[in-house]
């Protein structure tokens, strides 16, 4: 991840602030459900997409073929943020 993030839990959801490594200047805030949540995690913690998908399957039990495909989304929608 390029920045620090933190998790805050606000009823159905979670508040994610992206915030300056260095600095700690906010940069981004933005919600997540509880899924992308734990995808955000997984990512924090440097796994990879195909890990991140196998993780979230099992967590959810969902076909792992589809969880990628969400997984990839989820990425490209966090690299369009600049947050990757």
């Amino acid at each position: 991840m390029k920045y620090k993030i933190e998790i805050a839990p606000l009823l159905d959801y979670y508040v994610i602030a992206a915030k300056d490594k260095e600095t700690d200047e906010l940069v981004e805030t933005f919600t997540l459900n509880e899924s992308g949540t734990d995808m955000l995690k997984l990512l924090c913690e440097g796994k990879n997409e195909m890990e991140v998908a196998i993780e979230i399957a099992n967590i959810y039990q969902v076909p792992l073929e589809h969880v990628f495909k969400d997984v990839i989304v989820f990425i490209n929608r966090l690299q369009k943020k600049d947050l990757l």
